[in-house]
């Protein structure tokens, strides 16, 4: 199992509470302006100033290095998290997720991450959670905004998954613009704007000319504007694009071929089902071979 996409997340680590943090500002400003007021302050207060700036700026620095000290055990176990994760031992990555939240409950990598896992145990209520999270304390954190999109399409709230996605498109810095395009595309099918569909749609296969989805999801489209030609065109590049680990793209092909072209139907059929091997998708292909035969 692929680790996801880790991309700089941290935008300015943890945070000491508001009162301490004024207090520590405070400190600050009162020892610079210090010199300026020295000859306006009486000399037996001098002592008492002093020494209350000193105390105030120590418990600063203090209160600083916890922090620094929580941050660097949330990384540490956020890097356990991720190699055993990159291992599939999923178990044992969430066990120093769970380690890394109780040093910094908003750890932005480890909410990520943890929102990933969720993501692929279908608890898509749990992941969005998670990916809001990491956003929050990085809202530049453009992994877990696109993947807190696709999680919103798995839920079916459409609107909010475009809405979530399209500030990507307006990120130079972004480096994948082809998956938000795919996915606001995606969003606009699902809620019948065809015209936008296709306009997000052909600009991710335009910027990744080898985007197997993005080839498979303009056949969608095409099937669903009952162009039945330009749908096998684009199905037939998604396969020979991904010719090898795309089930879902095999048997879209067939079941536009079935009424066809029933020879090259049945070969879609056969890839779709050694792909998918006994999942429900790999038993429905079988199926429509059997079928066939039958016939």
């Amino acid at each position: 199992m692929s680790a996801p996409s880790r991309q700089t997340s941290r935008a300015g680590g943890g945070r000491i509470g508001a009162p301490w943090a004024a207090l520590c500002l405070l400190a600050n400003v009162a020892s610079a302006a210090a010199p300026a007021r020295a000859l306006g302050l009486m000399a037996a207060s001098l002592p008492a100033l002093g020494a209350a700036l000193a105390a105030t700026t120590l418990g600063c620095s203090s209160a600083d290095a916890e922090r620094r000290k929580r941050e660097d055990k949330a990384e540490f176990h956020y890097k356990l998290a991720a190699g055993y994760f990159q291992a599939s031992n999923i178990d044992l990555a969430i066990r120093e997720l769970v380690r890394s939240f109780d040093f910094d409950p908003e750890h932005a990598e480890s909410r990520y991450l943890y929102g990933f896992v969720l993501f692929g145990r279908k608890q898509y209520e749990e992941a969005a959670e998670n990916f809001r999270r990491a956003l929050q304390r990085n809202p530049r954190f453009f992994a877990a905004r696109n993947h807190l999109g696709v999680t919103y399409l798995e839920l079916e709230r459409f609107h909010e998954a475009i809405q979530i996605i399209e500030p990507l498109l307006g990120e130079p810095l972004y480096t994948t613009p082809y998956l938000a395009h795919n996915n606001i595309g995606w969003a606009y099918l699902r809620l019948g704007n065809m015209r936008n569909a296709e306009h997000h749609l052909r600009q991710s296969v335009f910027l990744n000319p080898k985007f197997c989805l993005g080839h498979r999801n303009l056949g969608l489209l095409a099937k669903e504007q009952r162009d039945i030609d330009t749908a096998v065109r684009h199905l037939e590049d998604a396969t020979r694009l991904c010719p090898d680990n795309f089930a879902d793209a095999w048997w879209e092909l067939g079941e536009l071929l079935s009424e066809r072209h029933l020879e090259r139907a049945q070969d879609a059929f056969r890839r779709c089902r050694k792909i998918a091997g006994d999942s429900p998708l790999g038993r429905r292909c079988a199926a429509r071979i059997l079928d066939s035969a039958v016939q």
